[in-house]
Parts: structure tokens; sequence; C-alpha cells
């Protein structure tokens, strides 16, 4: 991919997913990636899996502190940061009378807090670097709410009107866009009790007939850090299987 060589990255939620395949696809490119996640045996194995120049470093995202050591980190190893993927992300559903403060504190927490920490902790690497360009990734569900996930359809529809305003506050400088998968093969089924036979089912939801694959979406994510999108900021791009379209 253009302009990936020698590009220094961080990608939330980088050990598993949607999050993974993007490190991989990066570090294939030539970039360097630094990937984020909660588990330490999750990251290391993610990093023995990646070609070329990994790292990892243990984040909960939604906790000021642990971002902050993450900043300081990248500033002690890098100095700057060229791009940013916020790919982490929590899915808990339940119908609004059963989703308690807690849950619903705890879906922003990671969905739409943890992507403002990682951009504000951030803003001075990511102004230092070169083509500089933030990723975040939304859901189609900011746009077709489904009942029984209020919590994080709001938090992703927080998500892309965040990526907007930063777009605007941050240009020309630095470019920031989101994607929104639809249904994609990913390990954040579980956390919703869903089985692999209930998502493949979906399939039937997508005009291409078939849920997503991670590759799908991290190949979009890869083109928008690049210097082939240096004229996109501000854009959120369904990577759905057509399911907006209907």
């Amino acid at each position: 991919m253009q302009g990936m060589s020698g590009r220094r990255i961080i990608v939330t939620g980088g050990s598993s997913g949607i999050g993974f395949e993007t490190a991989r696809q990066l570090s294939s490119a030539g970039a360097e990636v630094c990937v984020i996640g909660r588990r330490q045996d999750a990251l290391d194995e993610a990093v023995e899996q990646l070609d070329g120049a990994a790292w990892a470093v243990s984040c909960d995202t939604s906790s000021e502190e642990q971002v902050v050591r993450v900043a300081e980190e990248a500033r002690r190893r890098w100095g700057a940061v060229d791009g940013l993927v916020n790919s982490a992300g929590i899915a808990l559903g339940s119908p609004l009378e059963e989703t308690d403060p807690e849950t619903w504190d705890r879906v922003f927490a990671v969905n739409a807090r943890g992507p403002y920490l990682m951009c504000r902790s951030l803003a001075e690497l990511l102004r230092a670097g070169t083509s500089t360009s933030v990723v975040n990734v939304s859901s189609t569900l900011a746009e077709k709410a489904i009942p029984g996930m209020a919590a994080y359809n709001a938090s992703k529809a927080a998500v892309n009107q965040f990526t907007r305003s930063l777009a605007l506050e941050w240009a020309p400088r630095i470019r920031v866009n989101a994607v929104m998968p639809a249904v994609v093969d990913t390990p954040i089924h579980d956390s919703r009790g869903l089985t692999a036979q209930q998502v493949a089912e979906m399939a039937a939801f997508h005009p291409m007939q078939r849920i997503g694959r991670p590759e799908d979406v991290a190949s979009m994510i890869v083109y928008l850090l690049s210097d082939a999108a240096a004229w996109i900021t501000g854009a959120i791009f369904p990577v759905d299987g057509g399911m907006l379209a209907t």
C-alpha cells in the first residue's frame, strides 16, 4: 500500500478481529505498528504473528492514566505518530429497562471515551507525524439501529459525530475518518452470547449474502491511512456488504 513503509501507527483492539487484521496488513506493508489491548497474553501472541516491526502495550483505553502511558511509550520509542486506528470496542446488548447504568457507562467508556482519550493524549505526537491519519471504527448500527442495543447504537453514533468534529478541528494537518462495518466475523459477538451459527445466519441481512471478514474492513482502514486517501477527511464509510442500502 502506498505510503505505508516506515509509518508509525497505533492500533487499539489490535490483538483480535478487525484491529489485528489491520495491524497485520500494515505490518506487511512495511509500517511500524503498536498494538493496544487489555490482555497481555493476547498481545504477545499478536506481536509474534505480525511481520516486521511490531510492539504492544497493555491498556484499557477507557482509562486516562493508561492511555497517557501509551502516549509516553510512543514518544519514547518513536517521537511522533503517523497514524491511529481506534478499533477497540464492546457490544453489550439488552432491552433498555434491563440495561443498568453501569453497563451503559461501560459501553460508552470503551466505544466513545476510548477514541477521545487516545486522540487527546496522542494529539501532539500526531501533529509531529507525517501524512497523519486517524481512523475510527464505528458501526452501521450508528445509522440503522436495532432493538436491544441502545447503548451500543448510541455509542457508535457518538463516534461518527466525534469523527466529523475532530476532522474539522484538526484539518488540514491531520485527517480523521471512520468506517462503519456491518456484521463481521470477529470475537465481539461472543459478548452478546451469539453462537457462530447465529452470526453466520446474519448473512441474509446483507445484499452481498455473506457476513464480513476482518480483511474486508481492514483493507479500507489501511487505504484511509495511506497517501492514496490524502484528500479524504471527515468521511464515514460503510463497509457493510450493502446493508445500509436496504
